[in-house]
């Protein structure tokens, strides 16, 4: 007889466990709340004596759409069209107002630059020319470090997305040579030499974003708000002006690496090496490089001479845009995936009509007579010194450099003015310094997290290296910068 078989208890399943009711607000609430409790709050507070009810009314709806954008509940262009409506429905804007903000010539210059630099990515000129100084320069981890900065001037001027800059050309490139050289984003290889390569690079892009107009995407709202305080900027003024100070910043970045991020190889024969394998596969040059490179040189031209000629910078972008369509380099599907210029379009131009209707209602120029008052006694470069540091180290507490200069870079222009700092020296000043102050952290403007997220530095090293240089940079722009537009004529 076969023997009977175990049986075999199986553990009952217990039933599920009710869910306790969740107390207090849902994940997320407070996102929403801030910006809203910000703009009633202000809203209802009486209006400062000398204000008109209106501009302060506007200052409680515009700072509450900063408010939105730093707690960032919704994207950034929808927090702009629902900031922007509620000044609709409470009365201190028009809907006219709000049509009209994406049609100002600053705003198309941007989007235009957009699609710009996508040509760039999409022909893979801006990785050809990154290559090229690899291949010229990358015998020496020194050599490599310059090798992208001087990438970085090379294409800045016509990629206005820090974001695609890094994300596209500079960081696979940097991610590249690092792991041919045997530094990976590990704990026991990355020093090698990938931390201070993502280091250079990213250091490298926002000095760049700061020497040209068209650089990063903030930059126009910096020359429309310092236009709305009578301060008229070229793209050549403003290149011209943070030449001599950025031309500085980026020839010690890459020798200020190797005390505050020293790389373990100093050596690096295998990059040239790597960059040579890289451009054998591009191939030879292609005919829709040469295009896009002609096209590109061409701009940089019309940029610097447009005055001369009656051609404005949009109406250069423009020029250069439809030469890429008719040539073929670019397509119109290409421009529609393109989001970050058409989401750029919504939020700068609107951006800009809230910051200056504040202007146009007063409220700037009473908050710099009002603050400017005390600080009569003050000398004039010390309020400078003190306003420009204030608004680099503030930018702690930001997310986002557009956010940064639509709340802080009217005040802080108004206050340097009655302190008596020259209006253009005040406006490039600050303007640069918007782009300047994303070395804090890695999160304070576009291309921190892309750079960041490769995993080669902690946020110790990266903090480290932003505070350092920062206290270059601050007396590169605040010290040689000043002397330098001394020798311009603007002091």
């Amino acid at each position: 007889m076969a023997p009977t078989p175990a049986k075999v208890s199986r553990p009952t399943s217990s039933p599920p466990a009710t869910p306790k009711p969740s107390v207090g607000l849902p994940a997320g609430v407070w996102k929403y709340l801030v910006p809203i409790a910000v703009g009633v709050v202000l809203w209802f507070l009486p209006a400062p004596a000398g204000l008109e009810p209106k501009a302060w009314h506007m200052f409680a709806v515009f700072v509450a759409t900063i408010a939105g954008i730093m707690t960032a509940p919704l994207p950034m262009s929808v927090v702009a069209i629902i900031g922007s409506t509620i000044g609709v429905l409470v009365g201190v804007l028009s809907f006219a107002d709000v049509t009209k903000s994406t049609g100002t010539d600053l705003v198309w210059l941007v989007m235009l630059a957009f699609f710009i630099s996508r040509g760039v990515i999409k022909t893979g000129l801006g990785r050809r020319i990154a290559l090229l100084f690899m291949r010229l320069l990358g015998k020496r981890t020194t050599g490599l470090g310059y090798g992208l900065v001087l990438t970085e001037l090379v294409i800045s001027p016509a990629m206005p997305s820090i974001t695609a800059r890094a994300g596209g050309v500079m960081l696979p490139i940097t991610r590249a040579i690092s792991e041919v050289l045997g530094s990976h984003a590990d704990p026991e290889s990355r020093a090698k030499v990938g931390r201070y390569l993502i280091l250079c690079a990213f250091h490298a892009n926002i000095i760049t974003a700061g020497m040209f107009i068209t650089a990063m995407a903030g930059n126009p709202l910096a020359v429309r708000l310092a236009a709305d305080q009578g301060v008229s900027i070229s793209w050549l003024d403003w290149a011209v002006a943070a030449s001599i100070p950025g031309l500085l910043c980026l020839a010690v970045i890459p020798i200020a690496m190797l005390w505050i991020a020293p790389p373990q190889v100093r050596r690096t024969p295998d990059a040239t090496d790597l960059a040579q394998r890289e451009l054998t596969t591009m191939g030879p040059v292609s005919v829709k490089e040469i295009i896009m490179a002609c096209i590109f040189v061409g701009l940089l031209v019309l940029w610097v001479f447009g005055d001369d000629l009656g051609v404005g910078a949009t109406l250069a972008a423009a020029i250069g845009v439809s030469l890429l369509f008719i040539s073929g380099v670019l397509t119109w599907q290409d421009a529609l995936n393109e989001k970050s210029a058409w989401d750029t379009m919504i939020w700068i131009g609107l951006l800009i009509m809230l910051a200056s209707k504040l202007n146009e209602y007063g409220m700037v120029s009473w908050f710099g007579k009002e603050f400017g008052a005390h600080l009569a006694g003050f000398p004039m470069l010390a309020v400078y010194m003190m306003v420009a540091a204030i608004y680099v180290y503030i930018h702690y507490f930001f997310a986002s450099a557009t956010a940064h200069i639509s709340a802080l870079f009217p005040l802080s222009m108004a206050l340097m003015v009655a302190a008596g700092v020259p209006p253009f020296v005040a406006a490039v000043s600050l303007g640069i310094l918007s782009n300047v102050n994303g070395c804090l952290t890695q999160y304070g403007i576009g291309s921190g997290p892309v750079m960041f997220g490769a995993g080669y530095v902690t946020q110790g090293e990266w903090w480290k290296a932003g505070f350092l240089m920062s206290l270059f940079y601050m007396v590169a722009w605040l010290v040689v910068g000043p002397l330098w537009w001394k020798v311009l004529g603007h002091v």
